[in-house]
């Protein structure tokens, strides 16, 4: 009997043992052709005459129209498991902090101040900055080095309407503009109570669509971000005619102003140069994001041109780092008191409004220092600065002259 009820258990055990076996070899084998799958996705449609392998490392062939046989991926069968999720929607950027569903969660939170942001774009439509309207008469805060030296500044408010934009002034010691638009009844922005939010707390870079551009959270406390050495982007030496060109870094200003390899400066803002150290001691009175004009010569011609001097840190002085890191704002330090924050934004980003869950607005986005590091500047900085230059600007006309912000001690 007990040998009987054995071998019983014995061969109930084998078949389930079987049929997890086979179960097993099923999820592998179709989950292995899904990544087959998905892998040709990612490097896309391949000529006929590339050697192209499956997973088991041989050639797959098929019949092309010409009837030969040529190679490509396994290709995802049509019966899929129940068991396993689809994965050919977003749900395969699920990871990325900036998916849809991400920046959904937190549209209906900054609702209210996505209605007080502002894109500003320049005469031929290029987005250049965001900005946050401060005062319901129509006046508008901004970074400003962002805005184009020279050429109108156009408002998109988030009703879709549009508003040429005048600049009444710019604070070069926190980079701020204001400007002003003919339209009154604005949705000015709701300043959040305390002055610096908490290390780890989430916060949203509005736009004037309904979900916000992108969202991050507090890295550190109030810091006090040093001015560094501003560069051009390129790699000087000295020559009979002036400073010459030996490389021109990628996503520089040297680099968007056309400059090449070979160019030689003899001019910085009518200042003649005649080596590497002059043309040094001609941009040293200069901050980031200034306009400096060129004086170059190129073979046989000689041509003004304009470039944008730059802060970029030692380690972004490279090739490799500047496209690993993507592009940052041409002014990124000379900060006495901002706070830092992980959101990845672009430099066209900042200017505009910083909020927290509860919709209120902690800051503006003043610069993109790295690849995950962006600094704001606090309520109990621009709150006052802005109201300050409002009421000046509307009682006078002249320049206002602001007081200084305090260092952080």
């Amino acid at each position: 009997m007990n040998n009987l009820l054995f071998n019983r258990l014995s061969t109930h055990g084998l078949i389930l043992a079987s049929v997890a076996i086979g179960f097993c070899l099923t999820w592998f084998s179709d989950s292995e052709v899904r990544i087959a799958s998905l892998a040709g996705e990612a490097l896309g449609s391949q000529p006929h005459d590339a050697a192209l392998l499956d997973f088991h490392g041989a050639k797959t062939p098929r019949a092309d129209s010409t009837g030969e046989s040529s190679s490509t991926y396994v290709q995802e069968p049509s019966q899929r498991s129940s068991f396993r999720p689809d994965f050919s929607s977003g749900l395969r950027r699920a990871n990325q902090r900036n998916n849809f569903t991400m920046l959904r969660a937190f549209s209906e939170a900054v609702v209210d101040a996505r209605l007080s942001t502002v894109r500003l774009v320049n005469s031929v439509g290029d987005p250049v900055a965001m900005g946050a309207i401060v005062d319901s008469d129509g006046w508008i805060a901004t970074k400003a080095s962002q805005l184009p030296s020279s050429g109108s500044v156009i408002a998109k408010l988030a009703d879709n309407t549009e508003f040429a934009a005048e600049i009444v002034q710019r604070v070069s010691d926190v980079d701020i503009a204001l400007l002003r638009i003919d339209r009154g009844g604005l949705p000015a922005v709701q300043w959040a109570t305390t002055s610096i939010p908490l290390r780890g707390t989430w916060l949203a870079t509005t736009d004037v669509d309904k979900m916000p551009s992108a969202v991050g959270v507090v890295s550190a406390g109030i810091q006090n971000v040093r001015s560094t050495r501003p560069v051009l982007g390129v790699e000087l030496h000295d020559s009979a005619a002036g400073a010459a060109v030996m490389r021109v870094l990628y996503g520089t200003g040297a680099d968007l102003a056309g400059l090449k390899v070979g160019d030689i400066i003899t001019a910085v803002n009518g200042t003649n140069v005649s080596s590497h150290g002059a043309f040094q001691r001609a941009i040293s009175p200069s901050r980031g994001g200034e306009i400096v004009k060129l004086t170059v010569s190129r073979g046989e011609r000689l041509f003004d041109t304009a470039a944008q001097l730059m802060d970029l840190s030692d380690e972004l002085l490279d090739e490799t780092e500047m496209e690993v890191n993507g592009p940052v704002s041409a002014r990124a330090t000379g900060f006495n008191r901002v706070f830092l924050h992980d959101t990845v934004l672009d430099p066209n980003q900042c200017g505009g409004p910083l909020c927290n869950l509860d919709g209120q607005v902690v800051g503006l986005n003043i610069a993109r220092a790295g690849r995950v590091s962006s600094y704001a500047l606090p309520v109990d900085v621009v709150r006052p600065l802005l109201e300050g230059l409002i009421a000046q600007a509307k009682l006078v006309s002249r320049p206002v002259n602001p007081a200084p912000v305090a260092d952080v001690r």
